[in-house]
């Protein structure tokens, strides 16, 4: 063996036993044998990165930030490197070369779902940052996709969108009602605008996501007024686009005028005519069908038609072939059921790729500091209360093997959530019934989630427990229920409303939006107007005006817990802050599982379980 061979044969022996150390915990030990290796050959991109991440985790980002480069300098097509570099330099609020180095992961991915969705993830931590023409070439990537969630990167859609030539003074935070129609009645503006709609990135932003936003709304209000009366042609395909972001957000806005008489031109007939109310599903299937060569160049008019006309008939064959396990059990069963057949809830756009795990991997991540025993790597998964199907098709996606069933009363939700898996191409079983009156033949689940659904019914712990029956033995629970402190007000609208509120109908819903937007800033209910479900029918609906709506407290989980014999595992946070001040308030509880503690942060924090006390439990062997 010669001396080339023989060192390249110790330095894979090195680097095994540093890798191993590194799993192992023994960052420092690990890191010394790391730049061995790099002494001896210093152009072994793996032990750079390794290296990079030991450093990162010791909490030095200047040496840190170095071997990162050195790795990608050594092999500048280093997927993973580029992954964890843009991570990186996110957390270091360096957001603009986060993004880059994420666009370049992507890039080197063939733009794959996953790799899209690591680069809107970190479109989402950048918030409001200015990011620059970077941004907008991100945003492209991700706006618009079936695979990829794009909810994320509203803020970051915000921030470029209020800094648009053409918007920017229409959008300016707290414009008034008068001076945002003024400016729009002005010609020049006007022409900018509509121009401006049919940009690549402001036209994928209104039509991929509800812009959560009240100059926004108030824009839209006025636009259309606009188009209805203006003489100026106002090219088809920005009026499309208009019609899009009205459409995504269920036509909340007030009922508008109609025009003083329709275009003579079928399709801009059709456009103008969905700036007001949806489609006649039919009408808009055949406009598509007749007019399809000159539809090629309007995309955005295609995509209108498409969405209210075969995606709305499609939903309706498969409402049609639903298999029903049982029929609503109750008044209030019934009254959510017709809530939902009217207004299903979300009408989502795009399903997040990537994070494939195991369920027991799953769990371990979620809580390191305990031992669940007992867990299964194919698991059956039931999705009780599944409405339009994202949280079910995202756990298909995301466990391994799962075999899932979901259920919901809705079966116009559940035909939303069938032409989506169609869609995306995902097989699973949907089926109509009500948790309150399940079949004993439904079968027995290793986990059963139930998400934002118990607190809608009459009696949330009778339900919860009736689910309980169709754990599998060491079966698991994720359970979801409103906050009594994170909805306050929640609570205030329903003070507002008083009786009415089992009595609304959709354009009440449209009228008590507009009350509540013009609310001052220091009323109790006005923090309702800043969270994205207040700009959807849909959304409005479910969050503001349920018809009925039962709120938790921890002590109410922790007696529910206590008398159905169930070990209570802990909360699931989405953002790992909350779960870091616990530890650091309470050290002694590693593992987070004390009620009581939580209830003291909680009366801190009203709004930490604003989206919902989610977690994990399990009945007691």
């Amino acid at each position: 063996m010669n001396s080339t061979n023989m060192i390249s044969t110790e330095i894979e022996r090195e680097l095994a036993q540093a890798t191993q150390l590194q799993r192992q915990g023994q960052g420092a030990r690990a890191a010394e044998i790391y730049r061995k290796v790099l002494k001896l050959s210093p152009k072994i991109a793996p032990a750079h990165y390794n290296l990079a991440l030991l450093l990162k985790d010791q909490g030095k980002p200047a040496a840190a930030d170095k071997a990162f480069k050195s790795a990608l300098k050594c092999s500048p097509e280093y997927v993973m490197a580029w992954t964890a570099y843009a991570r990186f330099l996110s957390d270091r609020g360096r957001h603009r070369d986060a993004v880059r180095a994420s666009i370049r992961a992507a890039h080197l991915q063939e733009l794959s779902g996953p790799a899209v969705q690591e680069l809107a993830d970190r479109l989402k931590a950048a918030g409001r940052s200015d990011l620059g023409s970077i941004g907008e070439d991100a945003l492209l990537l991700c706006l618009g996709r079936r695979d990829v969630s794009g909810d994320g990167t509203i803020l970051a859609v915000l921030t470029r969108l209020l800094a648009h030539p053409a918007l920017k003074k229409l959008l300016s935070p707290g414009i008034g009602k008068d001076t945002s129609e003024k400016l729009l009645e002005e010609p020049r503006a006007a022409a900018a605008f509509f121009a401006a709609l049919t940009e690549p990135m402001v036209a994928a932003a209104f039509t991929s996501l509800i812009l959560p936003l009240r100059e926004v709304e108030q824009l839209l209000i006025f636009a259309r007024r606009v188009a209805q009366k203006s003489q100026m042609k106002i090219p088809i395909e920005a009026l499309a686009v208009l019609a899009l972001q009205i459409d995504l957000a269920e036509y909340a806005l007030p009922t508008g005028e109609s025009s003083n008489g329709a275009p003579s031109d079928e399709l801009r007939a059709a456009v103008f005519s969905a700036l007001m109310a949806p489609l006649d599903p039919k009408a808009a299937a055949s406009l598509l069908e007749k007019h399809k060569e000159a539809l090629v160049t309007k995309r955005y008019t295609r995509e209108l038609l498409l969405r209210q006309g075969p995606e709305k008939l499609r939903e309706r064959l498969l409402k049609d072939k639903l298999i029903v396990l049982s029929a609503s059990a109750d008044d209030v069963s019934h009254k959510v059921q017709a809530q939902y057949e009217e207004s299903p809830y979300p009408r989502w756009r795009g399903l997040r790729s990537g994070g494939e795990v195991t369920l027991p991997a799953l769990v371990k991540s979620l809580f390191p500091g305990l031992v669940i025993p007992k867990l299964k790597n194919a698991p059956k998964v039931l999705i009780a209360g599944c409405g339009t199907g994202r949280h079910a098709l995202r756990t298909i996606r995301r466990i391994i093997g799962a075999d899932v069933t979901a259920i919901d009363l809705s079966r116009t939700s559940l035909a939303y959530a069938c032409r989506q898996a169609e869609d995306l191409g995902i097989k699973l079983r949907f089926a109509q019934a009500d948790i309150t009156a399940l079949p004993d033949d439904l079968g027995r689940f290793d986990l059963i989630e139930c998400c934002g659904v118990l607190h809608h019914m009459a009696d949330p712990e009778a339900a919860w427990k009736g689910l309980i029956r169709h754990l599998a033995p060491h079966g698991l629970m994720k359970i979801a229920l409103y906050s009594e402190n994170a909805r306050q007000d929640v609570v205030a609208v329903h003070q507002l409303v008083g009786d009415k509120l089992s009595t609304l109908d959709l354009d009440d819903v449209r009228h008590l939006r507009q009350q509540l937007l013009a609310l001052s800033e220091d009323h109790p209910a006005a923090p309702v107007t800043r969270e994205l479900d207040f700009y959807s029918l849909s959304g409005c609906r479910d969050f503001l005006f349920h018809q009925q709506e039962q709120r938790f407290d921890l002590s109410r989980i922790g007696g529910a817990l206590k008398n159905m014999n169930l070990e209570f595992f802990g909360f699931e946070f989405a953002d790992p802050r909350p779960l870091a001040a616990y530890r650091q308030r309470f050290p002694q509880d590693i593992s987070a599982q004390n009620l009581a503690n939580w209830a003291e942060i909680e009366i801190g924090s009203p709004t930490l379980f604003r989206g919902m006390y989610q977690f994990w439990c399990r009945p007691l062997s």
